[in-house]
């Protein structure tokens, strides 16, 4: 899906012209929005040589998610509302989308071409692929999926959770219930902390999860601070859109977000040990809540 008026730093079919195998990031979304609003975080990961693999949720992402020949499928609202079972179907469905993406993720490394149409695919992509380091980042409703996704299948070595409860409503996921042993890192923004909506699913995880785990808070942020929004409002309407983005300013907000995202990973993929992770916090907005 193209975004008219924006510009990306990305070539589409670039080939991966090098002999080094690179670590892997899957990247998924807040309910109902669609994966182009994390291009900022997708690039800044890539430009520190990482491959990152965006997913769209069928029946949630708007506008629409396309398909192989062409086929459009909009977005599906329940005819109850978004209530707990339904938004606990598409935390399942986007678990299995999770599987299916590192299935493909497996054939590609294996030589095979998983599109569903043949098309070519950027030269030498898989050889590029190091399935043996694979994170998992998301916003919102993907925050929840990456940890649960991370629980559910062992392929996943670290994640990050951003802005997003880990569980549905009152009901808690797997990862929370059963516990997690591999790293996770939290972030939130002010603004969830001061509701705290995601604080009883957070409070549960602590007590349950036995791996690397921390929850850093960042000041005068709101829950989409953590995705390309900002970028995307002119300053003379941000004002109108305080209920969605905070008083933080963007590019602070953004250098925030992707360096402590991309720490997480050098940490955990890479096995670095001078990440911002490893020191003191020595940002005046970030607060470690625990």
């Amino acid at each position: 899906m193209d975004l008219p008026g924006a510009l990306t730093h990305a070539y589409r079919a670039a080939p991966a012209r090098t002999s080094e195998r690179y670590p892997v990031v899957l990247y998924t979304p807040g309910a109902g929005v669609s994966r182009i609003l994390g291009t900022g975080l997708a690039e800044d990961l890539a430009s520190r040589g990482y491959v990152v693999v965006t997913i769209d949720h069928t029946y949630e992402t708007g506008p629409a998610v396309e398909f192989p020949g062409g086929r459009i499928v909009p977005p599906a609202p329940a005819p109850n509302g978004f209530d707990t079972a339904i938004r606990a179907k598409y935390i399942e469905a986007r678990l299995l989308d999770f599987r299916f993406v590192l299935d493909a993720l497996a054939r590609l490394a294996g030589g095979e071409n998983p599109d569903a149409e043949r098309d070519p695919l950027p030269t030498d992509l898989g050889r590029v692929l190091d399935l043996d380091r694979v994170g998992a980042v998301g916003h919102s409703s993907g925050g929840y999926t990456a940890v649960e996704a991370m629980h559910e299948d062992r392929r996943i070595d670290a994640a990050v959770d951003l802005d997003g409860q880990i569980g549905v409503d009152e009901a808690f996921g797997r990862a929370v219930t059963e516990g997690v042993d591999r790293p996770t890192l939290v972030l939130t923004s002010s603004q969830i902390e001061e509701v705290g909506d995601a604080n009883p699913s957070l409070d549960a995880f602590w007590r349950s999860a036995t791996g690397w785990k921390r929850h850093l808070a960042i000041a005068n942020s709101a829950h989409y601070d953590f995705t390309d929004m900002p970028s995307l409002v002119p300053g003379p309407a941000r004002p109108l859109t305080a209920r969605y983005i905070g008083t933080i300013d963007p590019d602070r907000m953004a250098f925030l977000v992707r360096s402590t995202v991309a720490a997480m990973f050098d940490k955990f993929l890479r096995e670095r040990t001078d990440t911002p992770l490893d020191r003191p916090v020595n940002e005046p907005e970030l607060t470690v809540v625990r």
